[in-house]
């Protein structure tokens, strides 16, 4: 994780530090669009970033129905993909969808079969996933400090 706090820190930002080696970084920035800073940050380190506030954060983790798994997508799916994804057959719990986050449980299976769903392919959304377990974990590490911006990366 050291090259990509580096590259943030290069960036401009501030207090980087990793969580762990979970793929995620906290960190300070003016700037406060979540969107402009996960192309920054994408365009840097050459992968993906899905950067959250601390108030998004807090949201998340406390809409969690499942306490299991937490997906955070580049943006919300087209309504169209959104209704055919909700329409699936998925095994017990069913994945619950709201906004630019999927809660679920792991292996996310279809019923009747065994490989574990592509939600990314269904979806057409690029994410990332952590357990509630890591999503919690970084909303109090982000609300121990001043101010807080968290990014995961692919």
């Amino acid at each position: 994780m050291k090259p990509f706090r580096r590259a943030l820190e290069e960036l401009g930002f501030t207090d980087v530090e990793s969580y762990a080696t979970s793929g995620n970084l906290l960190f300070n920035a003016r700037a406060s669009d979540p969107a402009a800073l996960e192309r920054r940050i994408a365009a840097r380190v050459g992968t993906a970033a899905f950067v959250r506030t601390r108030t998004e954060m807090a949201r998340v983790v406390a809409q969690d129905p499942l306490g299991a798994m937490i997906m955070f997508l580049a943006h919300p799916p087209a309504a169209a993909k959104r209704h055919a994804f909700l329409d699936l057959d998925f095994q017990e719990p069913h994945p619950v969808l709201r906004g630019r986050t999927i809660y679920f449980s792991f292996p996310l299976l279809l019923r009747g079969r065994r490989t574990p769903f592509d939600i990314e392919r269904a979806l057409d959304v690029e994410g990332t996933f952590r357990t509630a377990r890591v999503a919690a974990a970084l909303l109090a590490r982000m609300s121990e400090r001043a101010t807080g911006v968290g990014v995961g990366n692919t």
